[in-house]
């Protein structure tokens, strides 16, 4: 039950915080929408509108049209006498706690799709190679981010350690993962102040932000690509998709010859 209206919370969320334009036409348009949403781009968000639609459905909260239908309340005062609002959020505010659950909520999957050498050997080395990555690069970088200090680490340990340390403890435990045993947290306390006053929850959030819109882009590319080899294998071995009465659709060899073009 509290899941169920958690995704209708989140739906109320969305619903107020306002349009998301997806129109990724044009070098220029493009490159505005990928610094939008504090630089998480609008794609991420689009994928999360996508995603609450198939927690929704096992729980029978889709309306005919097949949107989330949407709950302001997690206890309704008729569930609680001593239900009461916790809080009034402006359509900035709506926006704001939407794209923060958005962008760990993808990464997250990501994660949970690729294992930790994948992302560090391969994953993230090419996003941070992506021209649309380096033109919204990170402005408080520190001098010493990703320099390795041993053979052991990576050119992209800090990036790798930051993604797994705010999905470990989340934004509001963002103090106790700089005290971790995280790749940056030794160079961070033994740097100078500027970097320590720079290295701050929103110019951290911006850089995360931006490696998931990027990690995102791979990995939506990566289906695709799966999708269009999985076709082709069908074509290959001849099988080809034919509706049944019931609505499923039912496979089937096809023939080599017509049988109309054989009997002319």
């Amino acid at each position: 039950m509290f899941a169920k209206r958690a995704i209708m919370l989140l739906e109320a969320l969305k619903k107020q915080m306002g349009p998301v334009d997806l129109q990724y036409v044009g070098e220029k348009k493009i490159r505005a929408l990928n610094k939008s949403e504090n630089g998480l781009g609008t794609k991420v968000i689009h994928w999360m509108s996508k995603e609450m639609q198939r927690w929704a459905e096992p729980f029978g909260i889709l309306d005919i049209a097949g949107d989330v239908q949407s709950n302001t309340s997690i206890t309704p005062a008729k569930d609680h006498s001593q239900s009461h609002d916790a809080a009034i959020m402006t359509k900035r505010d709506c926006r704001t706690v939407f794209i923060q659950i958005a962008q760990q909520t993808r990464l997250r999957s990501i994660f949970l799709k690729n294992d930790r050498v994948r992302l560090q050997s391969d994953l993230v080395p090419k996003v941070l190679k992506q021209s649309s990555f380096t033109s919204t690069e990170w402005e408080d970088r520190p001098s010493w981010w990703n320099k390795s200090q041993g053979e052991s680490l990576s050119a992209c340990q800090d990036d790798v350690d930051l993604l797994v340390g705010i999905l470990d403890f989340g934004y509001g435990g963002f103090d106790s993962m700089v005290d971790h045993d995280y790749s940056f947290c030794s160079k961070l306390s033994e740097g100078n102040e500027e970097d320590k006053k720079t290295f701050t929850r929103a110019a951290v959030q911006c850089r995360i932000n931006h490696l998931t819109r990027e990690l995102h882009a791979l990995d939506d590319s990566e289906e695709m690509m799966n999708l269009v080899k999985k076709k082709q294998a069908k074509r290959k071995s001849g099988e080809v998709e034919v509706p049944s009465a019931n609505g499923p659709t039912k496979k089937k060899k096809s023939g080599a010859i017509q049988s109309g073009l054989k009997a002319f």
